[in-house]
């Protein structure tokens, strides 16, 4: 099958245009608030391309006999070269879902008193004119006090997510709060698995194999006057968590999201494959090639989509999805 693309500029179509001219199309879809972007490499040897304006939205499709979606994006970066002559353009996907993308950057400073994490985000979600979207592992959380002092809502939201051990996404309208290793949907519906039987290379760093099985975490219990511990993991050595949180359930939380972190950084996986335009971040893998330890799901952390004279190739990066990990 001959990979085939697709590039609409300001409701222009533009691919015939391009066509021969386009030196290569790459898409970088990662979890976060980190912009996904689009960068366009284009032979310019006669000076023929007009620049493009900043602010053009460009939406871009891939694939082979047919095209999916890969995004949309405001054009915000242009390079220049010469021998060869070359244009570049950067764009970065469009936050059209945030109705004022300054502010959510801009520094605030608010309290937080006895809210769950869930009305956390809703509210900062609400600001923005987007919905919130919340796993299970994070509904019922409960936040005695939190401060936000000179911190952006972008920043704050990032800080809450790390805390927690959660990945966040804005996208389809919805800024996503998601258990990033349990494969599933913030509605808890799983996502699909997509197999991978065929491989360019693969990579697997596995490193502290043997390192903090377990993590502790202490809190202050209430009830009791006192101060208590409690523990996730099965194997030792033990993480020791240095604050005291105010209640069991933010003490495991804490513990787990620790556990996942140092879990993450056990099993780094990078694939290079035959281009699916499929794959993006989030999406779950099935690996059913190489030998053992590459074999089953994984979760993509990052992905990115290359089209060019080679033709088209997708790599990413990947973790394994809790199922495995708690094995």
């Amino acid at each position: 099958m001959k990979p085939k693309y697709k590039i609409i500029a300001d409701d222009n179509d533009i691919t015939e245009l391009i066509h021969s001219r386009l030196i290569s199309l790459s898409i970088s879809d990662e979890i976060g608030i980190v912009s996904d972007t689009m960068t366009m490499e284009l032979d310019d040897r006669d000076s023929a391309f007009a620049l493009p304006s900043s602010g053009a939205v460009l939406s871009v499709a891939m694939g082979y006999d047919e095209l999916y979606p890969m995004g949309q994006f405001v054009a915000d970066e242009i390079e220049l070269n010469a021998s060869p002559q070359t244009l570049t353009i950067t764009a970065r996907a469009s936050n059209s879902n945030l109705h004022d993308m300054g502010e959510f950057k801009a520094p605030k400073t608010e309290s937080w008193d006895k809210k769950t994490l869930t009305s956390i985000v809703q509210t900062i979600a609400g600001r923005y004119g987007i919905t919130a979207a919340i796993s299970a592992t994070f509904a019922g959380i409960q936040i005695d006090h939190v401060d936000q002092t000179e911190e952006s809502d972008c920043a704050f939201i990032q800080r809450l997510a790390s805390d927690y051990g959660a990945a966040i996404k804005i996208a389809g309208g919805k800024l996503m709060f998601i258990d990033p290793l349990t494969g599933k949907f913030p509605d808890g519906s799983p996502l699909p698995t997509i197999p991978v039987t065929t491989v360019s290379s693969m990579r697997l760093r596995i490193t502290e194999r043997n390192k903090y099985g377990k993590v502790s975490a202490k809190y202050y219990d209430v009830n009791k006057a006192e101060e208590q511990e409690i523990t996730v993991g099965t194997s030792p050595p033990t993480y020791q968590l240095r604050d005291t949180y105010s209640n069991q359930q933010q003490a495991q939380l804490q513990a787990q999201a620790k556990l996942n972190e140092i879990a993450d950084g056990t099993y780094a996986l990078t694939v290079e494959m035959p281009g699916n335009p499929m794959l993006g971040a989030e999406s779950v893998i099935d690996i059913q090639v190489g030998r053992t330890e590459f074999r089953g799901k994984w979760v993509i952390k990052s992905c990115r989509h290359t089209m060019n004279s080679s033709g088209y190739k997708t790599s990413i990066e990947a973790t394994r999805t809790r199922e495995v990990t708690d094995g």
